[in-house]
């Protein structure tokens, strides 16, 4: 037996170096994968943004709707107030079947059928004859 201690020095130096060398790969892996997050993340906030800007014009589109939608409703119970013999009923609630993307299609429909109905109780009041 020798009194030296059991160290070889270049193999120690081997695998010292090759732990460097798999630290220095799992460390650039590392750097990489948060450089794409950090660029995935500003896309990401930039949607989010987008997605919120286009929340708010929903919500003020829909508040919208329903004003036009309450302002026709009253103007028609306005309208059909004399019409004893028409029983007035409250305003239905919104359909949760519509599709939103026909949101146009419904706000003119609405407009166009209270206009009918505003010709239409305007010719019964003044006598004119029915179109």
């Amino acid at each position: 037996m020798t009194d030296a201690p059991y160290y070889s020095a270049p193999r120690d130096y081997t695998a010292a170096r090759e732990y460097k060398e798999i630290i220095a790969g799992i460390t650039a892996a590392a750097n990489a994968l948060q450089e794409r997050d950090r660029e995935r993340a500003t896309r990401l906030n930039r949607e989010l943004v987008g997605l919120e800007e286009d929340m708010v014009r929903a919500v003020e589109r829909a508040a919208l709707t329903r004003v036009a939608v309450e302002l026709h409703w009253e103007a028609a119970l306005e309208a059909l107030w004399v019409e004893s013999w028409m029983t007035l009923r409250r305003r239905p609630e919104p359909d949760p079947s519509a599709d939103p993307a026909d949101l146009e299609r419904y706000d003119a429909e609405v407009e166009l059928r209270a206009a009918e109905l505003q010709e239409a109780v305007r010719r019964r009041r003044f006598g004119l004859p029915r179109r």
